[in-house]
């Protein structure tokens, strides 16, 4: 009983604040990520969520393998292999010796450099249940490789974990120096959107569809 009042408490603490984030929109509250960085939370919701993940977690990362530096198709091809097998953007176990250490990261609603930070950060925030699916991966003539994916899953809030609506997240992977120095991503949705169908997922028929899963390649079969 004690769990269900909390996760109850913690529900209705996000509803009022995505209420609030929905109309506001101001500087970006900084708070301590629990991995030697530190977050900026772009709006109220985000904060607020935020106070509810678990301190720690524990990433499948070989910190200490050595930076490899590589010619940026080189890279493309690399990453993309490792999202395929390892889907790092919810488990957090990155190729560490292809991220530069003061790697940045920033979402509509987060923003964090450390490359530590982000990858821990990433774990603590998704349960084991979400995936990250690849519909597509280009590199540009910029140098940026650029991903579409599927983020489906559960987030580690309370005690009660929210169920996401399936949604797709452009990734843009930025190289230097044959490493990955940044992640910025952009939703299909808009982040009340997202917040909403997790928090009342009762109002799901009145929002945006779940995003569909990619098709099978010749390889998965």
């Amino acid at each position: 009983e004690k769990a269900w009042r909390s996760g109850l408490k913690m529900r209705w603490t996000l509803l009022l604040a995505a209420g609030v984030g929905a109309l506001q929109v101001g500087p970006r509250v900084v708070g301590m990520s629990g991995t030697k960085g530190d977050e900026e939370y772009a709006n109220p919701v985000t904060a607020a969520a935020g106070r509810f993940l678990p301190k720690t977690a524990e990433v499948d990362v070989d910190w200490t393998a050595a930076k490899v530096a590589l010619a940026p198709r080189e890279l493309a091809e690399r990453l993309e292999a490792g999202l395929r097998e390892r889907e790092w953007f919810v488990t957090g176990n990155i190729l560490a010796e292809h991220f530069a250490d003061d790697f940045e990261f920033e979402d509509p609603d987060v923003k964090l450099t450390g490359v530590r930070a982000y990858a821990e950060g990433v774990r603590r925030l998704f349960d084991p249940t979400s995936r990250a699916l690849i519909y597509n991966c280009s590199l540009t003539e910029a140098n940026v490789l650029e991903v579409v994916w599927r983020l489906s899953g559960r987030v580690n809030i309370g005690p009660l974990k929210l169920e996401l609506k399936p949604y797709v997240v452009y990734t843009d992977l930025g190289f230097a120096d044959g490493l990955v120095v940044s992640q910025r991503d952009r939703f299909a949705i808009p982040s009340w959107d997202i917040l909403l169908s997790a928090l009342a997922p009762w109002l799901r028929p009145f929002l945006s569809p779940p995003a569909p899963e990619p098709p099978l390649r010749d390889d998965d079969i």
